[in-house]
């Protein structure tokens, strides 16, 4: 059996974590995980699901350099994958490739390049991070994008070949019965709608709080946003600034998601940069909701055709409220049933096997 040894900054609940967490569960190699700077609920849930994990967050640089050629000597890896972006990380990788030559070294492109959000304004620190992101391009034996967008993002600023970036979508465990969406004017006689995700600026949670304070005369809806996040606060303060606290309730951070798909009617996901994938379209699309999402970035490769969502101009408030208010019409009208079909259908193509094949296959 073949061995590898994932890289990830940390392990909370993000989407590359939760990719990393089914790959070790459906993977056919031996896949384990090494946590560089932190842990997190992914990666506790990890540890209790049997998978092997390594914890190098309390290792000073030096000494984490040290334990990772061991480890990689050691377990004679066939194959290091690293996931999360950052100067740090980089450089950790990069120690790898100059010291340990057995294994083959993928990148994973979970992020499409964009400089309006690459680069930060602190000169010295984006030209390491620049640099040492063209190092890696170059000196890893594969790369893997999770959108076609993506891929074309990374040939076209760094001159890569196509050839050497393979797409490989994400996938989603879809064997486990799903939820029929919430019926529409339930006990509290509201929508209901879910955000799923960070709360940074780039996700353009933002966005969807002025949505809702165009719609709210109009319709009675309530929003759930899964989460947490450095945005948390500002986007709490928004809330109370257009009074609509009966109708947005932050959860944190949430792992037990079941409840609040089958609670929901719509799902919205709107970022405001070039979203590389977005898994957890794919998780409300296999639940049936309705999905309603910046037309941006890898996300048309996801919903390709009527009825499977609704598409809106990134960034734009009263476009993204018009398409919640289709969704919302058509959660009350009876053909909210085609929609949950075709949602179901699309997302029955994007299977954690193809992506653990997709992977396994480079190997």
């Amino acid at each position: 059996m073949k061995k590898v040894l994932h890289l990830l900054s940390a392990g909370g609940a993000g989407g590359i974590e939760l990719l990393c967490e089914q790959i070790g569960l459906r993977g056919t190699a031996c896949h384990e995980f090494c946590f560089l700077f932190g842990m997190g609920e992914i990666a506790e849930r990890m540890k209790d699901e049997g998978l092997k994990t390594y914890d190098f967050s309390g290792f000073s640089a030096p000494i984490k350099i040290k334990e990772l050629v061991a480890l990689t000597r050691k377990n004679k890896y066939d194959a290091v994958v690293v996931h999360h972006e950052g100067v740090g990380t980089y450089f950790l990788y990069r120690c790898l490739i100059k010291l340990c030559k057995g294994p083959k070294y993928i990148k994973y492109l979970h992020c499409s390049f964009e400089d309006k959000f690459f680069y930060t304004g602190n000169n010295r620190k984006d030209k390491m991070h620049y640099r040492l992101l063209s190092k890696i391009l170059k000196e890893s034996d594969a790369l893997i994008a999770v959108s076609e967008f993506t891929r074309q993002s990374y040939v076209q600023e760094f001159g890569i070949s196509a050839d050497k970036i393979k797409v490989v979508y994400n996938g989603i465990d879809i064997s486990e019965s799903k939820e029929e969406p919430g019926e529409a004017g339930g006990s509290e006689g509201s929508t209901g709608l879910l955000y799923i995700g960070r709360l940074v600026d780039v996700k353009g949670v933002d966005v969807l709080i002025d949505a809702l304070g165009i719609l709210s005369k109009d319709h009675s809806l309530h929003l759930d946003i899964l989460g947490d996040g450095p945005a948390r606060t500002s986007l709490e303060q928004k809330v109370r600034d257009l009074g609509l606290m009966d109708t947005v309730t932050f959860h944190g951070v949430r792992l037990d998601k079941e409840a609040f798909f089958k609670r929901a009617q719509i799902f919205v996901y709107p970022p405001v940069w070039q979203e590389a994938f977005g898994i957890s379209i794919i998780e409300a699309m296999a639940q049936g909701l309705i999905c309603v999402a910046s037309d941006i970035g890898g996300i048309p490769e996801i919903i390709t055709e009527d009825k499977q969502g609704i598409l809106f101009e990134a960034g734009n408030p009263k476009s993204l409220a018009e398409a919640i208010d289709k969704a919302a019409t058509i959660a009350k009208s009876g053909v909210m049933p085609e929609y949950t079909e075709a949602a179901k259908k699309r997302a029955a193509f994007f299977t954690i096997e193809k992506s653990v094949h997709g992977l396994e296959s480079l190997l």
